[in-house]
């Protein structure tokens, strides 16, 4: 029951509270809260699922549940509500008043009385809750500029109620770019900076404001000093015990969050409990959180690469495995990820209309806050399907900022990177096994594909979740069938993702095969035929299979064609094209593959990108034959072929390094693998100087 103690932790934490604080839910706009619930809870949840079968984490989990729901029932809304109506009309099927990414407020509503609920001061323009600029034209056109800032004028109305525990002075600041006027009581305040001396008790505030430019501000101010942390603010008018149990009581659900996530870290380094490697852990975090801190890319990106030196920790034989990988490099790599986002959060940024990851956030927004959960924001997908539901869903947390988008794709990249590991260390050692979880890592900070994390394209989450299924399908030869079934819904998931990962999803399937199987045993099927886990096979394969139907049924749904492909660019990305030559299409083939392989487009030499060319050359010698990598495991060169296949039918172009994620994990590995075994390392020598025949497999 792990998992359902881990799902009701994360509603718990993510569920919106009614009283604003460090922790009070969605959105996730604040550091702490953007940190340590956004970035550390997934990492300890995936890392030191143990922690939720004990009593401390129940009892924790218990009181936030407890709180949740006690402050849903008894207590009014924190903060004012805000309310955005833009001059010219935005979005299909949408109200008068745009959907902030912020649950809280009328996310149902088709013409919701708030966009969004304010809790905190506006200082700049990405700080409002103004995301709806991304939004096309009701025609699903493109946005004109004065659709946006700073030709774009929106009326701003804000409302609420502040409830004053002494007299004082309330005081509202704007910026160039935002007119209009504000009231307390009913008064009418006037000045450049409206001030005005009020009681003690409860009062009605009022904002009408109109805002154009891109100089906007909304600074509420108590005695000078920020409102929000000095005064109660409401949506509605506060019950005298509402008043009364605030000042006490919203430490709660800090306490509890804090508290939880504590005793999970502690018990997390008290799991790892080595010196030596807690040292490298610590001190690699630190080094790589202040390069990237201070702005210093090259060097951070080039610390990335330094965690392959990790080999040279001495590391307990308990640790030597994917617990050891994620303590050596994945904790640092996270530690890249998340201080590199820190500007991002709490912040929206306007994207390039017309640009794929537009796409997405559009649809996204359709998905999520319009309701078209099955239509998907398109009724054929001309753009890839999945990643639509993924960036809505972060949006849905993270609020208008963009930073869970990083977030996601970090925890993605680092999945590659601990599959890389699984496949390495049954065959080179654990030390090696280092080497191939930070050579992908390395690879893609250094290489071209480095701008994509947090960039809001499909490739690396598809990437990812390919990585979770292989990672899944490993497990299910020893842990039973629901492995098996969670390896074959992240495949499809993955499929969904990118199309063009299709064979590489089927390819998942390969797992079922022992890691440790060579691949010149693979010719003698009675070699292996016994050890394959059928559970894998029929759980990853009949989850794609039923995944594929629906597609296909939903595609009917809206159109009436039952396809898996119709509408999309399948025919437009197609290598080969009717009435092609031959030459050509051979040229096509060899520069599609040439640019997954060389991480660039146009395809051209690079240095970084040598694991990768490598890892490919090392499978295709391995097929063939070659000494000692026709040793190299099985399931590793299969992989890599169905990883590989999809250059083969369709091509790609803008966005160097983006079509070649998916491969950087199974490359990398392959790579280490073959230096591992011409160095001599994972496997022994034959007496004669000969390199050994594969074994027997009964001795596997």
């Amino acid at each position: 029951m792990t998992w359902l103690w881990g799902l009701m932790a994360a509603v718990a934490i993510l569920w919106p509270d009614r009283i604003s604080g460090p922790f009070d839910g969605v959105p996730l706009d604040g550091l702490a809260e953007a940190a340590l619930i956004g970035l550390v809870f997934p990492a300890l949840w995936w890392f030191h699922p143990r922690f939720l079968r004990t009593t401390r984490a129940h009892a924790c989990i218990l009181v936030l549940v407890a709180w949740k729901i006690c402050s849903t029932l008894l207590f009014v809304q924190d903060g004012w509500c805000v309310t955005f109506e833009p001059a010219r009309p935005f979005a299909k099927d949408a109200g008068r008043a745009p959907h902030a990414w912020d649950l809280r407020a009328d996310w149902r509503a088709p013409d919701p009385a708030c966009s969004a609920i304010m809790t905190r001061s506006y200082r700049e323009l990405s700080e409002f809750p103004a995301w709806f600029f991304n939004l096309p034209p009701p025609n699903d056109s493109w946005p004109e500029p004065v659709d946006r800032p700073p030709a774009a004028t929106v009326a701003m109305r804000v409302h609420g109620y502040v409830s004053a525990p002494s007299a004082g002075v309330l005081q509202f600041e704007g910026a160039p770019g935002v007119g209009g006027w504000a009231s307390v009581d009913g008064r009418r305040l006037t000045g450049v900076s409206p001030a005005a001396s009020v009681g003690p008790g409860r009062h009605y505030i009022a904002i009408d404001a109109v805002l154009t430019g891109n100089d906007w501000a909304l600074i509420a101010r108590w005695n000078g000093l920020d409102l929000w942390q000095r005064a109660t603010a409401t949506v509605r008018r506060p019950s005298p015990i509402d008043l009364a149990v605030r000042p006490w009581i919203r430490w709660i659900p800090t306490l509890a969050v804090l508290s939880l996530l504590s005793l999970w870290a502690a018990s997390a380094i008290a799991r790892i409990g080595d010196m030596p490697v807690l040292a490298w852990m610590t001190g690699m975090s630190m080094l790589i959180g202040l390069l990237t801190y201070f702005d210093n890319p090259v060097l951070s990106r080039w610390a990335i690469a330094a965690l392959g030196a990790a080999v040279l920790v001495p590391v307990p034989p308990r640790l030597r495995n994917i617990c050891g990988a994620c303590a050596l490099i994945g904790i640092p790599w996270l530690t890249f990820v998340l201080v590199g986002g820190i500007p991002s959060i709490g912040r929206f940024r306007i994207y390039t209309s017309g640009d794929d990851y537009w796409m997405y956030q559009r649809f996204g927004y359709r998905i999520v806050m319009q309701g078209y959960w099955l239509e998907g924001g398109s009724q054929v997908f001309y753009f890839q399907p999945f990643y639509r539901w993924i960036s809505g869903l972060l949006h849905a947390v993270f609020g208008d900022s963009s930073v869970g988008e990083r977030f996601w794709d970090g925890m993605c990249l680092l999945a590659g990177a601990l599959l890389s590991f699984r496949i390495t260390r049954p065959f080179a050692g654990f030390r090696w096994g280092l080497v191939a979880t930070a050579m992908p890592l390395a690879v893609f900070a250094l290489g071209t594909a480095r701008y994509l994390i947090g960039y809001g394209l499909s490739e690396i989450s598809s990437a990812g979740l390919m990585s979770m299924a292989a990672l899944y399908a490993i497990r299910s030869r020893g842990r039973g069938t629901i492995a098996a079934i969670a390896a074959g819904v992240l495949a499809t998931l993955g499929f969904y993702t990118r199309l063009n990962n299709g064979i590489m999803a089927v390819g998942v399937a390969l797992f079922a095969l022992p890691l440790s199987l060579p691949l010149c045993t693979i010719v003698r099927p009675a070699a292996w035929w016994r050890r394959v886990s059928w559970r894998t096979v029929f759980g990853v394969g009949g989850v794609i299979a039923l995944g594929l139907l629906f597609f296909a049924w939903r595609t009917y749904h809206f159109t009436g064609v039952f396809s898996v492909f119709y509408g999309t660019q399948r025919y437009i990305v197609a290598i080969w094209q009717p009435g092609m030559a031959l030459k050509a299409y051979v040229e096509g083939l060899i520069y599609n593959v040439m640019l997954v392989l060389t991480v660039n487009d146009p395809p051209r030499f690079d240095v970084y990108a040598l694991p990768v060319l490598g890892g490919a050359l090392i499978a295709m010698l391995s097929v063939i034959g070659a000494p000692r990598l026709r040793e190299l495991p099985a399931v590793a060169v299969l992989f890599f072929f169905a990883s590989i296949a999809g250059a083969f039918i369709t091509r790609g172009w803008v966005y160097a390094g983006r079509f070649s994620v998916h491969v950087l994990p199974i490359t990398c590995a392959l790579a280490t693998c073959g230096c591992a075994q011409w160095i001599g390392r994972a496997r022994r020598r034959a007496p004669s100087g000969r390199t050994a025949p594969c074994v027997d497999p009964r001795e596997l």
